[in-house]
């Protein structure tokens, strides 16, 4: 059981290469102090989002990098750490940021092996069944997919020489969704409010009917079949995937046969950005913000992870403004003043150099990594139970 302390938390600075997003502005650092935390913040955390001394004068404490991993039991950041923070990992730190543990094996075991306890903000689910701290990036990123679309698709940047958009005297050009969470959503409405023409694939037939309630009635729905796929990906402008099921055991949807059938120069986004070849196989790399597509078969494929890391302002302003109060659940469970909170359980992944999370180790299982043959399972058919890590 916690132990109750002074609550702190701690803000740190994203240091990936290309990576200026920070996990919280200023403007909700007002509502960690008015929640009773004392907010430390690593220098220069904020300044690639256009954040410098705005932190002090929202309340926070602008200190250096040892000082903010060592003086808070409470360490917030938005990406996954970096290498070289693993000498800040300790029994009694509590971590919070985007693990997506299933795909780093060196970093599972570096956190088990400091039995800190980890919280991955992606697997925070509500007793509704959501995940509201994915939610703002992944709206983003359906919109992103369609801008990206309507820039590539310029002759001179290798595609049809289409305008993304409705033009008096030119056919409306098409674009094919696949899904309709919150990333698929985003770019249908993207898509609509640049007069295009739009068809939704999806698995679900009752969710599907509901989804087409909500949407104009001149929106093409239909249910994911070989068949759909084939008749309408042939002669789509844009497709884009947006479906959380890309992985190593996915059944592919869009395979080789069918990207040669698609028009040259037409355009895929992976919103999705699985780990495995899943259901767009001809996704055979990850593409980046500086060489963001390249070509399949005549037909661009982009597949950037985290696509809204190229407009951290605006990211950083909807993340920050989302998750401010799911960081004080979680720090009020640290600090003791919360017992047994069921919210802040189901993004716990690792505690006491186990690792909780039946997707992590189910995921490990499938790609067959040496951290797999190191865990020993304990009652895998119960979501939630633990699987001890040994050395």
């Amino acid at each position: 059981m916690s132990v109750k302390r002074k609550k702190q938390i701690a803000i740190i600075k994203e240091k990936g290469q290309t990576e200026k997003r920070v996990v919280i502005v200023p403007r909700e650092v007002r509502c960690l102090t008015e929640a009773g935390f004392e907010v430390f913040v690593e220098k220069r955390a904020g300044l690639g989002a256009g954040f410098s001394n705005d932190y002090a004068a929202a309340g926070g404490k602008v200190v250096d990098t040892e000082k903010a991993w060592l003086s808070c039991p409470f360490v917030v950041k938005l990406k996954a750490p970096q290498k070289s923070d693993y000498r800040f990992f300790r029994p009694d730190l509590y971590l919070c940021c985007f693990f997506h543990l299933e795909n780093d094996p060196q970093l599972a075991e570096e956190l088990c092996r400091s039995k800190l306890t980890a919280y991955s903000y992606e697997f925070l689910k509500t007793n509704s069944g959501i995940f509201p701290v994915s939610i703002p990036q992944s709206e983003m990123s359906g919109k992103m997919a369609v801008i990206y679309g309507a820039y590539y698709l310029q002759s001179h940047m290798g595609g049809t020489g289409i305008l993304l958009a409705d033009t008096i005297g030119a056919p409306k050009p098409k674009v094919v969704v696949i899904g309709y969470g919150n990333a698929g959503s985003s770019a249908i409405k993207c898509a609509l409010a640049l007069g295009l023409e739009v068809v939704v694939i999806g698995t679900n037939p009752e969710k599907l009917r509901k989804f087409k309630a909500m949407i104009p009635s001149d929106v093409k729905t239909y249910i994911n079949s070989r068949e759909v796929i084939e008749r309408e990906v042939a002669d789509a402008d844009l497709v884009i995937g947006t479906i959380l099921i890309s992985t190593y055991n996915t059944p592919p949807m869009i395979d080789e046969s069918i990207v040669k059938k698609m028009k040259p120069g037409s355009m895929i986004v992976d919103v999705t950005c699985g780990y495995g070849t899943g259901y767009l196989p001809t996704f055979h790399k990850f593409s980046n913000h500086m060489e963001p597509i390249y070509k399949v078969h005549g037909v661009l494929h982009c597949k950037i992870d985290s696509l809204p890391s190229s407009v951290q302002v605006t990211a950083s302003q909807a993340l920050s403004y989302q998750i401010a109060p799911y960081l004080i659940y979680i720090g009020n469970t640290v600090f003791g003043e919360i017992q047994n909170n069921r919210l802040v359980d189901s993004c716990k992944i690792v505690k006491n150099g186990q690792i909780l999370s039946k997707i992590v180790l189910d995921n490990f299982t499938l790609i067959d990594t040496e951290i797999n043959k190191d865990c020993i399972m304990r009652n895998n058919s119960q979501i939630g139970e633990s699987t001890q890590w040994k050395r």
